[in-house]
């Protein structure tokens, strides 16, 4: 298997199979709009990222960075495509092009959800492929999510810088909250 990869802009031609998988695979709660992510398209540290396996459409990533790292705010693989050994060979892919510590957050474990196993699966992917906890959390809007990396250390002036550059197109209160031992 070797994927492919294309950025995603709004003259992208499988859009629509992007929408698609957006809306399936992000609860509403925490779904992005297309139209969000498109207004990067003209930045030098932002990539929204179409997959392909030949012709297939695999899946998408959209990836902020600075100098020291890499954000992944939305990663996500077509259902049927799921547990075939794409989504590690992406996050090679994504590791290889930006040379640097890659950040993300995936739903928390020790708080109370209709979905757990299948928050027990995510992480447990994430753990699989080098990724390890902050032991710190994102928190907006209601929401709460473990910060991830995969990397020598968790920089966390690097990833509020990224958070900074997200602002700056869109407002939105965060902060990061530590587990306390």
């Amino acid at each position: 298997m070797s994927l492919t990869s294309q950025l995603i802009t709004d003259a992208f031609l499988d859009l629509d199979k992007v929408e698609k998988l957006n809306n399936e695979a992000f609860p509403e709660e925490e779904r992005v709009p297309l139209s969000e992510f498109l207004r990067y398209q003209d930045r030098d540290d932002a990539h929204f990222f179409a997959f392909y396996n030949q012709e297939e459409f695999v899946g998408f990533a959209f990836a902020i960075s600075n100098q020291k790292a890499f954000y992944i705010s939305f990663f996500a693989i077509m259902p049927h495509l799921r547990s075939h050994g794409y989504g590690k060979e992406i996050i090679e892919k994504l590791t290889d092009f930006y040379q640097r510590t890659m950040l993300l957050e995936v739903e928390r474990l020790d708080e109370e959800c209709d979905n757990l196993e299948q928050r027990k699966a995510r992480m447990d992917f994430y753990r699989q492929n080098s990724f390890k906890t902050a032991n710190a959390f994102l928190e907006y809007d209601g929401l709460s999510f473990e910060i991830l990396y995969r990397g020598d250390y968790f920089d966390e002036e690097a990833y509020r810088d990224i958070f900074q550059k997200l602002q700056d197109e869109h407002y939105f209160d965060f902060h990061i909250e530590y587990r306390r031992f």
